[in-house]
């Protein structure tokens, strides 16, 4: 977290008129789990886990000035120590300076998350174990400038550093970013759209070159409802293999309202950083999620096909990985304390080496006691079938927990 509290102290210094009038939300959870599996075995061992959340925020938005950060933190205990005691992090900080009037900004963004080792097993799925996963932080500083041509172009030219490091015995990175995007308004509800960049990572056993050119447009077709593409090549050269590949980047997506219904579509193409190789993922996904609000109920099913690719190793077998995931949400209003929620999502995984099918359920009960004081149990349930055997096992888990809001 050093990255985080370096940030976050600088970032108090440059807004501190802000915080004259601050607007905090804190909370404070302890709970209690049985689990039957706790290391995620073939014949795991269980444990009860007593769990400490405390959680903090802040946001404030001035004339010149944006600040957000948030932290919530997690003690966990094992009573029979079948593992350690562990406390995990997952930390945001974000601000955003108009350093000279609209035209010069400087932006400073941090994360400090819990991320699977295996970056193709995707996003870390929400209260999941902690099993074969690992902090990682993600500290970017961008100054850039946002110069406008008469009354319908304006562009976005910057410079961005990243530096992605983790807790462990892991290869941090180093990543230089050179940026142009330019828009060009024909109407108010259609724009072109192109820009350039030039990305350079750099780690302990490779440097990489890559470059990306795109064309493409934006159409507001309703007042509820815009769709955008963004398309071009990119060639990526990785100095020290002396190899290089080359393939379509692009990035478009579809929102629409509904009323009741909202509408999220996504694809595109990005650059992940493995934490279990070093290497950099060129991931091609696609997403949709389909949300709709009853008066005491909201649903929502979505799904997720991912593809996950090794171009540095392009003509001698790179590694290919394809994800498909489904899933559903509900969450329900039963009395105007009470509330119950369920969820349910497969996850298949399919790579060269073997497939493994993931399965998770769960659902859980909210009782609000006071206006600041909440009690909840739940009943979570996580299957896992592979070829690989260590991936074999089932896992349950019932808990109750107690949150103080302040």
């Amino acid at each position: 977290m050093k990255n985080y509290l370096i940030a976050a102290f600088l970032l108090m210094i440059a807004v501190s008129p802000a915080w004259a009038d601050p607007e905090w939300k804190a909370s404070l959870s302890v709970s209690e789990e049985y689990n039957d599996n706790v290391k995620e075995e073939r014949h795991g061992e269980e444990d009860f886990v007593t769990s400490v959340r405390p959680g903090l925020s802040y946001r404030h938005e001035g004339a010149r000035t944006l600040l957000e950060t948030s932290y919530r933190g997690t003690w966990n205990h094992y009573a029979a120590g079948s593992r350690d005691q562990e406390f995990n992090h997952d930390a945001m900080l974000h601000g955003l300076l108009d350093a000279w009037e609209g035209f010069f900004f400087l932006d400073l963004r941090d994360t400090y998350r819990l991320v699977n080792e295996d970056r193709t097993r995707g996003e870390v799925v929400e209260e999941d174990s902690t099993v074969d996963q690992l902090q990682q932080n993600i500290f970017t500083f961008s100054p850039y400038i946002t110069p406008r041509f008469g009354e319908r172009a304006q562009a976005k030219v910057g410079y961005a550093y990243s530096n992605i490091w983790y807790d462990e015995d892991r290869d941090s990175k180093n990543i230089h970013r050179g940026f142009v995007d330019a828009e060009y308004e024909f109407s108010g509800q259609t724009a072109l759209l192109s820009g350039y960049s030039y990305t350079q990572e750099l780690w302990e056993d490779e440097t990489l070159d890559r470059n990306i050119i795109y064309l493409g447009g934006r159409y507001a077709y309703a007042e509820n409802g815009i769709v955008y593409l963004k398309a071009g090549p990119q060639h990526t050269r990785y100095r020290d293999r002396d190899t290089s590949s080359s393939s379509l980047f692009w990035d478009a997506g579809l929102d629409h309202d509904f009323g009741t219904v909202l509408l999220h579509m996504n694809t595109g193409v990005s650059f992940e950083d493995d934490p279990d190789t070093g290497e950099t993922y060129e991931r091609k996904f696609g997403t949709l999620r389909l949300t709709k609000t009853w008066s005491r109920t909201t649903a929502s099913v979505y799904s997720t096909l991912e593809e996950y690719e090794d171009s540095s190793d392009e003509g001698e077998g790179g590694e290919e990985v394809r994800r498909t995931l489904l899933g559903m949400s509900l969450s329900h209003e039963l009395s105007e304390r009470l509330t119950v929620s369920m969820g349910l999502i497969h996850d298949f995984q399919n790579s060269s080496d073997d497939d493994t099918r993931r399965w998770y359920a769960n659902i859980g009960l909210k009782y609000a006691l006071s206006e600041r004081l909440g009690l909840g149990c739940w009943y979570r349930y996580k299957d896992s079938s592979s070829d690989d055997e260590d991936e074999d096992y089932q896992v349950n888990r019932v808990g109750v927990q107690l949150t103080m809001t302040f």
